[in-house]
């Protein structure tokens, strides 16, 4: 019998949004899941919120899976700090659908809608975070607008009223069990997976414009204070100058951080890197394959990660990554293997080991063939195996 499986995520659609260059995004890992799974078998309903007029009810994305556009407010493209407004029409629109064997959601507004649809047909709801507010206690970073009042309820809510959690890292599920109160034997932990086909080594010679030379670092991530791509610049300026590469910036401003990117800009040109930083919009998937293959490194300095999947496809590119020990970036990458975290935030220290890996070229070279290696072991068909499996062992028990 097929499996109906239902994925919620109420801020992204994979359709619009599968081409960003937010590689650590939601998008990626929910689309590439709902395709495995669909290859293998199962009858997959991704459900988001409408956020263009245009975007039909009901799409057919292939591999098995059916794209549902739901009513939730305004159609158009909203900040996630917005969106929680909107979770009863959300709920409302889910009643519609279906008939579903199960419900996975993704994020925890979208946890908090669909549990009341679970509930009233009576099926498993699976929860999956990606990522967990910050500490009621933690002091905000310069930028960043202090989390809904409405998440950390909605986060234990969904913690503890799910028949199953499946954490992207030990990191993860830690905090969801030892903040959010989730029980330890209702937590499963399934890292997420790569494209092994897309995110694949080369040996050519590439650069992204006339401007940029061979040898670039690359940074891609949304443009927001937590993903610290002033990080990655400060330590840029740390390098001695005949020994200084390209730096390029791959992304755009979150709806909720307009203005950082200025920000970045004056501090590259304070710093007189000008000549040395190249700022580039969010790419394609295809596109921001070949940016990583053929960078020197990729640098992940962000503050926090669940799990770091842009680290991940870095060394499926068979790049190495300078990253900072932070969350699951620790499990995303095999420190002084594939790639080197760094264990602060501090310039000096992102300067240091940042000048050491360019001065080894053989060192990164080694890394980069041990990441291919390590990431032909960690493809998205294991991870829908995975994942079915314990859809399967849930079901059985209800």
């Amino acid at each position: 019998m097929t499996l109906r499986v239902a994925l919620v995520s109420m801020h992204t659609s994979p359709a619009e949004q599968a081409g960003t260059a937010d590689a650590g995004g939601m998008n990626v890992l929910i689309r590439s899941l709902a395709a495995a799974l669909g290859q293998q078998g199962a009858a997959v309903h991704f459900i988001t919120r409408r956020s263009d007029p245009a975007q039909p009810d009901i799409v057919d994305m292939g591999d098995g899976v059916v794209l549902h556009h739901v009513n939730a407010g305004p159609a158009t493209p909203l900040p996630k700090s917005l969106i929680d407004a909107h979770i009863d029409a959300f709920t409302e629109g889910m009643r519609a659908l279906g008939p579903f064997d199960l419900m996975h959601s993704h994020h925890w507004m979208s946890g908090v809608a669909a549990l009341p649809v679970a509930r009233e047909r009576g099926i498993p709801h699976v929860m999956t975070f990606h990522s967990v507010a910050a500490h009621p206690n933690s002091p905000l970073r310069d930028g960043e607008p202090p989390e809904s009042p409405a998440r950390l309820a909605g986060e234990v809510t969904c913690a503890t009223k799910s028949d199953l959690v499946i954490a992207v890292s030990h990191h993860e599920a830690a905090v969801v069990i030892g903040r959010c109160g989730a029980e330890p034997e209702q937590v499963a932990i399934v890292r997420p997976g790569v494209d092994v086909d897309l995110f694949h080594p080369s040996d050519e010679v590439w650069t992204p414009s006339p401007d940029v030379r061979p040898g670039y670092l690359l940074f891609a991530a949304r443009l927001q204070p937590l993903k610290a791509a002033d990080i990655a610049i400060a330590a840029l300026a740390q390098v001695p100058d005949t020994e200084r590469p390209d730096l390029v910036v791959v992304g755009q401003t979150s709806a909720d951080f307009r203005g950082y990117e200025a920000e970045l800009h004056q501090m590259v040109a304070q710093l007189n890197l000008e000549e040395f930083v190249t700022f580039l919009p969010g790419q394609d998937r295809a596109s921001l394959a070949r940016f990583m293959r053929h960078a020197a490194l990729v640098l992940v300095p962000s503050h926090s990660e669940t799990f770091g999947l842009v680290a991940l496809e870095a060394s499926s590119s068979g790049t190495p990554v300078l990253a900072a020990a932070a969350g699951g970036l620790t499990e995303a990458i095999c420190n002084t293997h594939t790639g080197v975290l760094v264990p602060e935030h501090e310039t000096a220290a992102w300067g240091r080991e940042l000048t050491a890996l360019l001065r080894d070229e053989d060192r990164r070279r080694q890394m980069g063939l041990r990441g291919r290696e390590r990431a032909l072991e960690m493809t998205w068909s294991k991870v829908a195996t995975r994942t079915l499996t314990l859809y399967r062992r849930l079901l059985e028990k209800s």
